[in-house]
């Protein structure tokens, strides 16, 4: 925050200078009071304070030893897609981001602002947007990568109840972040807490008083958003926390809209969906999938011989290293 002790004077001293206006709101356009004092003074402080909370949930670059993997559960037919564009000569053939929207979490994006909401009603005034996200789980020892790439809740939650692959790939640890798990983590606490001694300095105006416009409360909100954009993602409930998760995220504003694909999926006893997804170069799959990293076929698998040999002479063809192992896990579908 001590970057912000400056801006967070800025923004107090606006409010102070407004605060005398929303006493009469009858009397003044209050939207662009907002708009042309406030909301760009509350971006600044935000912008300010955002990039110092994304730094605590860089990995320690010092970890990046040869033996640290990250680990991507997925599906056998997008891997099948993945290598087979790669072995026609596509060098960027990548790993997919998925649309969050698709995410089995409901609550994906809401985490951050969860508790601040209890406060601050007037956020929920603007809605979430979506980004796309690229899920891993950083393995700090081969020990570790040998459990993690073949264990069972993960393959009932992302493994597709054991009929897909998980992929122990090197990590390029500089695009990746930290999720933190709260509400009741420390670092999701602290993160909260800072937030909240920005948001405090706009009680005065008691954006929440029924004879404040609508529209006041919603630039409000779209400028808190917005400026959270970078970090909301990086939140999760507590339940997940077994997880360990890492994730690679691009904001909508990020991409190249044209370059949305789309998956379509038909599992059996499950609504047919379209899932959106997007790659990027960070995370083509010749850089990733190296000698001694491992795809590990699920327990359930079906025909699982002839899937390890198509992957095998996939990855054969497109020049990639890996070994095809199966599950050591006993499981049976319910």
């Amino acid at each position: 925050m001590e970057n912000s002790k400056d801006t967070l004077k800025n923004l107090k001293a606006v409010i102070d200078s407004v605060q005398d206006y929303f006493k009469k709101p009858e009397n003044y356009n209050l939207e662009y009071l907002v708009t042309a004092t406030v909301c760009p003074v509350l971006e600044k402080v935000l912008k300010d304070l955002c990039p110092q909370i994304e730094e605590r949930h860089k990995i320690d670059e010092s970890e990046n030893r040869r033996d640290n993997f990250i680990i991507h559960y997925t599906g056998i037919a997008t891997l099948v897609s993945i290598l087979q564009n790669a072995s026609k000569g596509d060098k960027k053939s990548s790993l997919r981001l998925y649309d969050s929207i698709h995410f089995n979490d409901p609550g994906e994006g809401n985490y951050l602002t969860r508790d601040l909401l209890q406060e601050y009603k007037w956020l929920k005034k603007t809605d979430v947007r979506h980004a796309y996200i690229a899920s891993f789980i950083l393995a700090k020892s081969k020990i570790e990568q040998d459990a993690m790439s073949d264990k069972l809740v993960f393959w009932q939650e992302y493994g597709q109840e054991g009929e897909g692959c998980s992929l122990s790939l090197y990590a390029p640890l500089s695009i990746l972040r930290k999720v933190f798990y709260g509400p009741d983590s420390e670092d999701a606490k602290r993160t909260v807490k800072e937030l909240r001694s920005v948001l405090s300095l706009l009680d005065p105006l008691e954006i929440d008083n029924p004879l404040i416009p609508e529209s006041v409360s919603i630039k409000l909100a779209e400028t808190v958003c917005n400026s959270l954009e970078k970090i909301r993602y990086l939140y999760k409930s507590n339940a997940y926390e077994h997880e360990k998760e890492c994730r690679f995220v691009l904001l909508e504003s990020d991409i190249d809209k044209d370059k949305i694909c789309f998956e379509y999926q038909d599992r059996n006893n499950s609504p047919v969906r379209i899932r959106h997804y997007y790659e990027h170069e960070a995370l083509q799959i010749k850089n990733l999938l190296e000698s001694g990293s491992l795809i590990t076929l699920g327990p359930c698998v079906p025909y699982r011989d002839n899937v390890s040999t198509c992957i095998e002479i996939l990855k054969d063809r497109a020049d990639l290293g890996a070994e095809i192992k199966p599950s050591d896990i006993t499981y049976r579908k319910s």
